[in-house]
């Protein structure tokens, strides 16, 4: 069955709903920091909130499913998205930014970036056929 996007966007691609803790249709926003367990070496599965959560883990599927792919990181800010992005690149690699980017970027780029040993050109990204 072929479910509408807003249905896709709550309970996943297949639409199947799934009865979370106490019994609650839509996942719980869990804003808790730390987890406890049940003992020494024996884990809920969570434990610090900075490294993985609930919430932000059935987004990552939702979000998967949604664009048919292998996995998905949610980050708390563009920034933080930006500066794992800058991790697949090795020393020596060279990046094409558009010249109209957010100037915390272009900083990142310029201490992070520079230090790691890569290099930026900035262009206008307004017209692509340049770019080539």
């Amino acid at each position: 069955m072929d479910y509408k996007i807003e249905t896709q966007c709550i309970h996943g691609k297949e639409g199947k709903i799934k009865a979370h803790s106490m019994g609650a249709i839509s996942m719980p926003i869990y804003q808790t920091a730390t987890f406890a367990h049940l003992g020494i070496g024996n884990s809920t599965g969570y434990d610090y909130s900075r490294e993985s959560n609930p919430t932000r883990e059935e987004l990552e599927n939702i979000v998967t499913s949604l664009e048919g792919g292998v996995d998905t990181v949610a980050c708390s800010s563009g920034m933080a998205a930006m500066m794992i992005c800058l991790e697949l690149f090795s020393p020596g690699d060279h990046i094409l930014c558009s010249d109209d980017l957010y100037g915390g970027s272009v900083r990142a780029f310029q201490t992070t970036g520079t230090r790691r040993g890569l290099t930026f050109s900035y262009v206008d990204s307004s017209h692509w056929e340049w770019v080539e």
